[in-house]
């Protein structure tokens, strides 16, 4: 409306004096500016229902520092030339702008790519885009929207984590037992004949079909101890702004480390104290593995309760293995009940992993983190500061801060 301000002020002094004074100059600047206005709405109204516009956009999944590209083309389908044409682009993404202004010839279809980074794990979407189109005379732009949203999930960075073998790994020998769990077979070994004293559910529907006779199914799970992750998302314990912060990191090392424990065969479980005490039971497979994605992608720190309880609640299930499962703790507390809560869930000859982001590193106040000699006899401590290298560079059992 700025823009025909002017004109339409222009336009109603003019007609009021040639109104009163019937001066013919008076009448044509009138009726030449209104001929103007005319135009321009004409123009406008014609090239916002003759463009067309359309962007080829990344789908599905990704991590944290993946690139992407998309390409753009934006045609003029109508004979008039759109002076001004500025594309803006609504997209929900981080430091993300493809956005361009150029000028159309009638009929001239241009094109353009852009490029990014995803900087931010989370659900975000491709577009939609705003294309504003300017008439010659620049009174009467338009506005419209055009290649509708397309979404797309954004994971937590993936480091690799290999030395995770001895963490919970029972009581097992050979490979497993020297930490090379990689090709650690599932826990259904073999069939054998039915016992009297085998339970319904060892049964083996499918050999006991073929062979005409019941047959149960065979455990070993010397080679397949299962693994619990127990990430810490109690509100005001982080520091820093995404992407560098305690958050940030705590949730990319809790995926990487369910990632590489699933990737080694092992039956992996996650729990968290957010606001809505997310629990993931112990499974293995792709199916688990997405689903524990799902969720990190969007996890917030929002939980009320310390994982001191978290710790206590699912250190009993642990036990009840035989000593088989490990635990990885993954926060940003300095608060010790949680450290004496996972030293009580320990069973003799096994230890469990502490990987703890330290928040003073990020901005918050107090004295950096240091583990006392007695925590580091009964626990594996990986202390990670901001800028630390992650992942197979750095060995996660070494007990040093």
């Amino acid at each position: 409306m700025s823009g025909r301000a002017p004109f339409l002020g222009a336009l109603a002094v003019l007609s009021f004096f040639a109104g009163i004074t019937g001066t013919r100059l008076a009448y044509t600047l009138a009726y030449g500016l209104a001929f103007t206005l005319l135009v321009a709405l004409s123009w406008a109204a014609l090239v916002a229902k003759r463009v067309r516009m359309t962007r080829e956009s990344p789908r599905g999944s990704y991590t944290v520092g993946a690139t992407f590209s998309e390409r753009f083309t934006i045609r003029n389908r109508s004979l008039l030339p759109i002076p001004s044409c500025e594309v803006h682009d609504r997209s929900t993404l981080v430091g993300y702008n493809p956005g361009r202004v150029c000028s159309l010839r009638g009929g001239e279809t241009v094109h353009w790519e852009a490029r990014g980074v995803f900087t931010h794990r989370g659900r975000h979407a491709f577009g939609p885009l705003e294309v504003r189109l300017g008439d010659p005379f620049g009174l009467f732009p338009r506005t419209i929207r055009m290649a509708v949203e397309r979404p797309v999930i954004v994971y937590p960075q993936l480091h690799q984590i290999d030395d995770l073998g001895e963490v919970g790994s029972g009581g097992s020998t050979g490979d497993a037992g020297r930490g090379r769990v990689l090709d650690a077979p599932p826990d259904v070994a073999t069939v054998r004949e039915y016992q009297p004293d085998d339970g319904l559910g060892r049964i083996h529907w499918r050999s006991t079909a073929r062979r005409g006779r019941l047959m149960s199914r065979s455990y070993d799970t010397r080679n397949s101890p299962d693994l619990l992750v127990v990430l810490d998302l109690q509100a005001g314990i982080h520091a820093g702004v995404a992407p560098e912060s305690s958050l940030e990191y705590a949730v990319s090392l809790a995926a990487s480390v369910c990632h590489s424990a699933l990737r080694g065969g092992r039956a992996v479980g996650l729990v968290c104290n957010d606001g809505a005490a997310t629990a993931f039971a112990a499974q293995r497979g792709a199916t688990h593995r997405l689903r524990m994605l799902d969720y990190l992608a969007v996890a917030t720190a929002d939980g009320s309760r310390p994982v001191a309880e978290t710790v206590q609640r699912h250190s009993a299930g642990v036990r009840g293995r035989g000593g088989q499962a490990g635990i990885v703790v993954v926060t940003a507390s300095h608060d010790h009940g949680w450290i004496e809560a996972l030293l009580a869930a320990g069973v003799r000859g096994r230890r469990h992993l502490v990987i703890l982001v330290d928040p003073v590193s990020f901005g918050a106040p107090g004295p950096p983190f240091r583990p006392a000699p007695a925590w580091r006899i009964g626990l594996d401590w990986w202390v990670v500061r901001r800028g630390d290298a992650l992942g197979a560079a750095r060995q996660v059992r070494t007990g040093t801060a």
